[in-house]
Formats: C-alpha cells, structure tokens, sequence
C-alpha cells in the first residue's frame, strides 16, 4: 500500500471560537501552489459535551465530516458552533498559482450543514486586516471585496476608483505603489456560526462538507525520493515504486507527474470532555491508478481507490496532508 501513517488526520475542533485555520505555503517544485488549511468545526470548550463518534472522509475534490456529540450532564448545553474559512492573504496568494473551488462566493469552499439530517443555515462573520489593522470598513466604503483573490472585481475597482482615492488606498496598505497594479494586499479572515443546543443525556448528530482548497505542484521522481518529501508525506517505497510505474506509463515531456495536497486540521479536537470514542478516516484517492500517500499506520484498503483508518479514544496530535499523484500532464487549476 501506498500509504503508511505516522501523525494524524481527523478533526472536529475544541477550541477558542475565534480560532482561525493555519495558513500554509510548501513550494517543492517550480510550478508550486498553497494549500489552504481548514478542518472541523470549533466549539467553546465546554467539558460536559463528549464527542462520541467523528466519521472524516477525505477526497481530492471534497472533504466530508458527520459527528455524534453526546450531552453528558443532566441539563441542555447551549453552545456557539463555528467553522472558520482559511484565511486568504493576497500578500501572500496574490500570485500563487491557487483557484478557490468557489471564487466568486463568500463561501469560496461550498460550506454545508446539517444538525440531526435538517440543514442549518449559519451565520457568517468576515473581516478583512492589513497586519492587525481592521480594514474592513475601508473596503466595503469603497466598494471592495474582502477576499483579495477576487481578482475581477479588483480590476473594476481599479478602473472606477478615481486615482486620488486610489493613492489614499495605497498609503492604506491596501495595494502596491504601483498604478499599473490592482492586487490586493490585505488578509481575509471569515467565519459560519450558530448556537447549538444539546439536550441533557441526548445525541447531537452534526454533519458538514466543503471542498477543500488543495495545493499542486508538478512532482518529478528526483523531488519524490528525497528525504524531506518523502518524511512530509510518510511516502515508503512500495509508494516511491508506484509513483515510478506512474511515470513510466504516462510520460510527459518535463518528466513529471501532477500532485496534490489536501490539508486538514485535527490538532484543535483535544478539549473535549473526553477522548473521540470512535474515529473514521476514508481517503478516496478517485481513480484507481493514482497514487496517495498520508501519515498513519494501520491502514486497510476498503476499495479499488478507497483506504481506511479507525481508533477508538483517539487523541489527534498532528494535523494532516494528503498527497494525490496523478498521471499524465492536465489542467493544474492555475487561476
């Protein structure tokens, strides 16, 4: 198998409502991108709720997560639920090849929800910083979108905003000094929320997915095998094999193969009143001939591009990211 696992992969989140996702930028090969951490939903800690049962599914298009909480003290538990998006840094990203799954939303990941099979429509709380400066009144004062990666609008702003207002904006921090460009520099950061309430001595059954923000970057087998890469990613060498039967099959002319990375957080799902009782990780790597690779051990291959990862009072320690190699050149998603 191509997959052994030595840190971990799970997430529902016992943390700090205002908690925010780790932003992550690897660069392996020249053709690099981000990838955008995220993970479960975060709940103020609160010691009488038990997270009894997480069923996590990891794909390369969509991560998918059902929960079973169980209200352990003898009254009703009324808690704020979030699910941060990652934040987006156009400092950062403004040139990174990265597409968001939905760029043009606010919900740029699709995020859905649902409380005992009936969807819940959250709140949404989104700001935008320069540094730890709040700009987000500044931005909506001009018309400006609070994610800096909607490139579009950035360019209409451009040509609408009259050029002192536009210096202004500049000594903001808002754009470079430079009037041929229109890249936003500032930092979004935003948030679904809802209060949820757990019955006294009942189960509580939370499902959600999104599609997460995965990082490519063209993979040759000289950058495969070297140490880093391979301790990244716990790639062993029935793994580094099937990457080259990969390569032999499907050449191309830069001699390379297209990877991606799927992150997810499980590091915030330690401040439960008790371990997870019962834990579920399925990677779908989506065709049979593609390679993936994860840190865990123990896995067991369920299907012919499905693998699964199980513990019970299970403790997350590290947080996860999934390779996917596939064959052959293709679209890498470059915006």
């Amino acid at each position: 198998m191509v997959a052994p696992f030595r840190s971990a992969a799970l997430l529902l989140a016992a943390a700090l409502l205002l908690a925010a996702a780790l932003l992550c930028a690897p660069a392996w090969a020249n053709d690099s991108a981000s990838e955008l951490d995220a993970g479960g939903l975060i709940l103020v800690p609160e010691p009488g709720i038990a997270l009894a049962r997480e069923d996590l599914s990891i794909g390369r298009a969509r991560i998918d997560v059902a929960y079973v909480f169980r209200n352990q003290v003898d009254e009703a538990r009324t808690v704020r639920i979030a699910f941060p998006l990652p934040p987006i840094d156009g400092r950062l990203l403004g040139f990174a090849a990265l597409k968001l799954p939905q760029p043009d939303r606010t919900n740029f990941v699709g995020f859905t929800v649902t409380v005992d099979g009936r969807p819940v429509a959250p709140e949404l709380e989104e700001r935008a910083f320069v540094g730890e400066r709040e700009v987000t009144d500044l931005l909506r004062r001009h018309g400006l979108p609070l994610n800096p990666l909607r490139f579009t609008e950035l360019e209409a702003a451009h040509k609408r905003i009259d050029t002192a207002t536009w210096v202004e904006l500049v000594k903001a921090g808002l754009f470079p000094d430079d009037p041929e460009m229109s890249e936003g520099l500032w930092r979004s950061e935003a948030k679904f929320h809802w209060l949820q309430t757990f019955p006294a001595g009942k189960e509580v059954r939370i499902a959600h997915g999104y599609a997460p923000v995965s990082g490519f970057h063209r993979l040759d087998l000289k950058e495969a095998f070297r140490q880093g890469y391979r301790a990244t990613y716990c790639l062993d060498d029935p793994g580094l094999a099937a990457i080259r039967r990969l390569r032999a099959r499907a050449p191309d002319a830069r001699g390379s193969l297209r990877a991606f990375v799927v992150p997810y957080i499980v590091t915030t799902a330690r401040n439960w009143a008790a371990p997870i009782g019962r834990f579920t990780l399925t990677v779908d790597k989506g065709i049979p001939e593609a390679v993936v690779s994860f840190c865990r051990t123990g896995i067991r291959k369920v299907g012919p591009t499905r693998y699964r990862w199980e513990a019970r009072d299970y403790i997350p320690d590290h947080d996860l990211r999934v390779l996917f190699v596939l064959p052959g050149p293709g679209p890498m998603g470059i915006r």
